[in-house]
């Protein structure tokens, strides 16, 4: 794993800038953050205006999408094999504490995110600080996932709550 920077930040935007927003695209911003990232599998894809923010801390497994407009944020994220996520996602391991009244100048408490196999998360979702999603899951748009999901459910609403249980393969 290469350390991740201010330079490196500015490569990959510069190359990915030139990029087309089509999947051969996604697949070449994947294999430019792979060495940076702490685990990565094959078939990672980072499509057009997706933002790692911090990708030493990033563990992706295989066949991986990230949708695009998406941003994933400081602490540890953990997104295991056939994973897709929708667009305008946005998954932060860290949150905000107050220092003299003030949020904005508190300390980040980061809580690690797990997303398990087979997950599904849809469009405009947040998942928050210390959240993990089970196993076959489907995250529906616009749910806020500040609590764990169980496997095999789909879940939404703000705050994400498991709406149908036991989804069964087909």
């Amino acid at each position: 794993m290469i350390k991740y920077n201010e330079f490196w930040g500015f490569i990959i935007k510069v190359i990915s800038s030139f990029l087309p927003p089509i999947d051969l695209g996604a697949k070449i911003k994947g294999w430019l953050y792979k060495p940076f990232l702490k685990k990565c599998g094959k078939n990672f894809m980072v499509p057009w205006r997706t933002y790692i923010f911090n990708p030493n801390r990033l563990s992706v497994g295989d066949n991986v999408y990230l949708g695009y407009n998406s941003y994933y944020g400081q602490g540890d994220i953990i997104i295991k094999d056939n994973v897709l996520i929708g667009p305008f996602v946005s998954v932060t391991a860290t949150n905000h504490t107050q220092k003299e009244g003030s949020f904005r100048f508190g300390e980040y408490i980061a809580k690690p995110i797990v997303i398990e196999n087979n997950v599904w998360i849809g469009a405009h979702v947040c998942v928050l600080a210390g959240v993990k999603i089970g196993k076959g899951s489907v995250i529906a748009a616009g749910a806020v996932v500040a609590k764990n999901i169980p496997g095999k459910v789909i879940a939404g609403g703000i705050p994400a709550k498991v709406i149908k249980e036991k989804l069964k393969k087909k």
